[in-house]
């Protein structure tokens, strides 16, 4: 290594550290923020989705200061009876609230489905493409839909309002079903009407961990500056030797 490069590793290396430290935050661990999956709840066989009827069930946010990270949510699902192969085209996708019903489908959310197995319910969770960041108190719908014509899913719901999960977290008690692909939403079809069974799986944000025993941010930046200085001196003097 030249003195030239010894000199930048020696003095932007700590500046650098210096603005790693202010720019990094907590790092959580997924948790679940809000279930009502069995055995918390008493399960019914389930409603079908096809291409001629969306499933929609609701959930809200907690009251957390920097909202939330959504990595996963896991549904209770099954095969219609009789069904021996998954066709794989079931897709879940993420509404916005419109008057207590799914809105409009937030962009750029896309879940990996899982391989859905012939047999009884059971818990599947469908992962992010890329993690998507959900507001405080703010109500949000998870759609599935399908373009099957024929009875292929199930997605169970339940007549219990058990739940659990982080505090200030709630599932709605309405589930919707949409007979048009969405034009339209209504619950009138579905008996009982409660929440379809799904958990919702993520972090609550937290902001930037504090520094240790390094200058506030301004004093960082000044640091900077007096390092730039300081280190355009030392270049100037080892040209001249040169």
């Amino acid at each position: 290594m030249t003195k030239n490069q010894q000199i930048l590793a020696k003095m932007g290396g700590g500046s650098l550290a210096i603005l790693l430290s202010l720019g990094l935050g907590q790092q959580a661990s997924a948790t679940t923020l809000v279930s009502n999956l069995p055995n918390t709840t008493t399960t019914n066989s389930g409603y079908r989705v096809k291409n001629d009827n969306w499933l929609g069930s609701s959930f809200k946010t907690g009251n957390g200061s920097y909202g939330y990270t959504l990595n996963s949510v896991t549904l209770w699902f099954a095969l219609e009876p009789g069904t021996s192969v998954d066709p794989g085209l079931l897709s879940l996708k993420l509404y916005d609230n419109a008057s207590g019903q799914p809105g409009t489908e937030i962009s750029g959310v896309s879940f990996n489905v899982p391989t859905i197995n012939p047999g009884s319910s059971a818990q599947y969770t469908f992962t992010l493409t890329n993690s998507q960041q959900l507001a405080s108190n703010t109500n949000y719908w998870l759609v599935a839909r399908s373009s099957v014509t024929t009875d292929t899913y199930l997605w169970g719901n339940t007549n219990s309002p058990a739940e659990t999960g982080a505090a200030g977290w709630s599932i709605g008690d309405t589930s919707m079903f949409s007979a048009n692909q969405g034009t339209s939403w209504n619950s009138s079809w579905i008996n009982p009407t409660g929440p379809f069974q799904f958990s919702v799986n993520g972090t609550e944000n937290t902001p930037p961990t504090p520094p240790t025993n390094i200058p506030e941010p301004g004093s960082a930046v000044a640091l900077l500056g007096l390092g730039g200085l300081g280190l355009a001196s030392r270049m100037k003097k080892l040209s001249n030797r040169a």
